[in-house]
């Protein structure tokens, strides 16, 4: 009795450990059209599966946010810190990713301390009681338009809600334009390739 007691409360310890993993963010970083020398990085996370990602606060103080030289399109005088006025940025002579934002429309939630400029993108943000019953555990939360030689750090936190519905928070940061580990490796590998084969034509 206290063995199958013992694995029934194994199994559940797992699975609330599989259902609240740490967030995984993913920078997928593409060519800007129109600007050469630029990309556009965008940020997604996943959560764990049954979860929710319902908000973010990238301003805090300090650090918080965004930092960097970054591109912003603000059409005819119009914001663009979130995905609003994206329709009308063709009109500008740009397209959307050429500008620095949260792609996600305002009207979906309720927004606090936003601020966009040549060196910032802040903001804190929070899906609706609407928007948060059909949010999923993967989400798009910013779109960052930079110089291909820059560098960028952001520092700030994910709400996520469980499957019970209790909200947690989760640390996010990183710096984008610096290559993740794994691209290092590869290009030290390459490095030593390449060494390696030149000291065999030398021999």
């Amino acid at each position: 009795m206290v063995r199958k007691t013992f694995l029934a409360l194994s199994a559940v310890l797992l699975t609330a450990a599989a259902s609240q993993a740490a967030i995984i963010v993913n920078v997928a970083e593409l060519p800007t059209t129109a600007k050469a020398g630029f990309v556009t990085d965008t940020l997604t996370a996943t959560a764990g599966v049954g979860e929710k990602i319902i908000g973010f606060d990238f301003v805090g103080s300090g650090s918080g946010g965004f930092n960097g030289a970054m591109n912003q399109v603000n059409p005819f005088g119009l914001a663009t810190i979130f995905a609003d006025n994206n329709a009308v940025i063709p009109a500008a002579g740009a397209t959307p990713d050429n500008d620095s934002q949260f792609p996600l429309l305002s009207s979906t939630g309720i927004s606090v301390n936003t601020s966009e400029s040549a060196n910032a993108l802040k903001g804190a943000f929070n899906l609706d009681a609407a928007h948060v019953a059909t949010a999923t555990n993967v989400l798009a939360f910013a779109q960052i338009c930079r110089a291909l030689t820059s560098t960028i750090p952001y520092v700030g936190t994910l709400t996520v809600q469980n499957a019970q519905g209790v909200n947690r928070l989760e640390n996010v940061q990183g710096t984008l334009g610096v290559p993740e580990p794994a691209t290092l490796s590869l290009i030290g590998l390459a490095m030593v390739g390449g060494l390696g084969l030149a000291r065999r034509r030398n021999g």
